[in-house]
């Protein structure tokens, strides 16, 4: 995430930088006008206003290093998905562990208790010999 902060604020920076060189350069150097047009025969005609050549130069430039950003920030969002996947699993796992240690704990305490109720079986004395 703080890449991605980053590539904005640096975009932002060269946005205005280079928007500052291209205003003050001559207008026959970047002011060429530059239409975008999309056409399906019979359906649709749509055309762009007029935009100078130098300022799509810089908003493609701006753009490409937003894109970059968050191209190198999707791995760690996927790295962040499946570590929170797993630390649930391991929760999920830890009390599955908390629960056979009491269910444990319980019948050690019953076997306790069975022991103390009834006497050790006159087999296994001396007494009886």
């Amino acid at each position: 995430m703080r890449k991605l902060v980053f590539a904005i604020i640096m975009a932002m920076f060269f946005f205005i930088l280079l928007n500052f060189i291209y205003c003050n350069l001559d207008s026959t150097t970047f002011g060429y006008a530059v239409l975008f047009k999309f056409n399906i025969p019979y359906v649709l005609a749509l055309e762009s206003a007029p935009i100078p050549l130098g300022f799509v130069l810089l908003i493609v430039f701006c753009a490409g290093m937003i894109t970059i950003a968050l191209m190198e920030a999707l791995p760690s969002l996927f790295k962040t998905l499946e570590i929170r996947a797993k630390n649930k699993r391991i929760r999920q796992l830890e009390r599955e562990l908390s629960v056979v240690r009491q269910i444990s704990e319980r019948k050690e305490q019953k076997e306790g208790e069975y022991d103390d109720a009834n006497p050790a079986s006159p087999f296994g004395n001396d007494e009886s010999s």
